[in-house]
């Protein structure tokens, strides 16, 4: 979706709580994908309607009383969450066997996978366009497969065994959708939010949370060893935040001494900051629960419990 955007083919444009798509070539709009997809009757997809912008077509998509996925992902169990990427994978698979559809023409952004969170049942944006998001099938899945690990092992409330275990299967292309989507079904191994990391937990209850206040780039980073390095290059620290080019590959580090925490900007070019206050290179300084840690232009607030 990103690429179509950037070289100027579709426009974005939010309203309130739907947004549309706006061609800047309608010769791109298949009227064919948008007749099968108003014939159906399932909720599989967010309501779409064809509508003329400027003289453009635009698509404008209606997701009613459901939420983004990112929004609801911190409010969310691994149990529900199970439920709803299990959701996620049958409808991809529905469309996977749809004569008329290809899985190429989803949006994978997790702002427009759409939830209802009364029953958890998934909505798909489709796009009826020529030009697909991905150019075959196998790029589509490894993008959800790629894009699923990391929202899983960015999100502190979803660090458990069986979260453990999904990450591994994610990455194993063995095993298909359909294969994934039964695991979880059948509730394989323990789904209770009991912290697991490869490192070793900190022994203490209360643990140190740096959670984004980006929606748009939402995560939440457990700082589970006593000195946590955090930056951009992922083969140099313990947490990586990859959405942002202004954080250094090595930008700061996070360090817990009894139940106390500090933290220390490593030479960073564009700066650590604590509740605007920026800090000087190799300068230290304590951090509470709702502290307002900066990383560059990148805000998170602290939480512990």
């Amino acid at each position: 979706m990103n690429s179509l955007i950037e070289n100027g083919s579709i426009t974005e444009m939010k309203c309130d709580t739907n947004f549309a798509y706006i061609l800047n070539d309608n010769s791109m709009f298949l009227s064919t994908q948008y007749k099968v997809l108003q014939s159906r009757t399932d909720d599989c997809f967010v309501r779409c309607m064809k509508m003329l912008y400027n003289g453009k077509i635009q698509l404008y998509f209606f997701p009613v009383s459901s939420k983004p996925l990112r929004h609801i992902i911190f409010n969310i169990d691994v149990s529900k969450f199970c439920n709803i990427i299990a959701n996620l994978f049958h409808d991809i698979m529905e469309v996977k066997s749809n004569g008329f559809l290809s899985c190429q023409n989803i949006d994978l952004s997790f702002d427009h996978i759409y939830i209802d969170v009364k029953t958890y049942k998934v909505g798909l944006v489709y796009l009826p366009l020529n030009c697909p998001l991905y150019e075959d099938y196998s790029l589509f899945e490894n993008q959800l497969r790629t894009d699923l690990i990391k929202l899983i092992t960015n999100t502190a409330s979803l660090s458990s065994p069986k979260m453990h275990q999904f990450v591994e299967k994610l990455a194993d292309d063995v095993l298909t959708l359909e294969d994934l989507s039964q695991w979880l079904k059948n509730d394989a191994g323990p789904s209770s939010s009991t912290t697991y990391f490869k490192d070793r937990t900190l022994p203490h209850a209360e643990q140190l949370y740096l959670v984004s206040m980006d929606h748009s780039n939402y995560m939440e980073m457990l700082i589970n060893k006593d000195e946590f390095l955090i930056g951009r290059k992922a083969s140099c620290v313990d947490g990586v935040i990859e959405f942002n080019k202004m954080i250094g590959r090595v930008h700061c580090k996070i360090n817990k001494s009894g139940k106390s925490y500090s933290i220390t900007d490593l030479n960073s070019a564009n700066g650590t900051y604590v509740n605007q206050k920026r800090l000087l290179p190799n300068q230290t300084m304590s951090i509470h629960h709702d502290d307002i840690i900066r990383l560059a232009n990148s805000d998170f607030k602290v939480r512990v419990g």
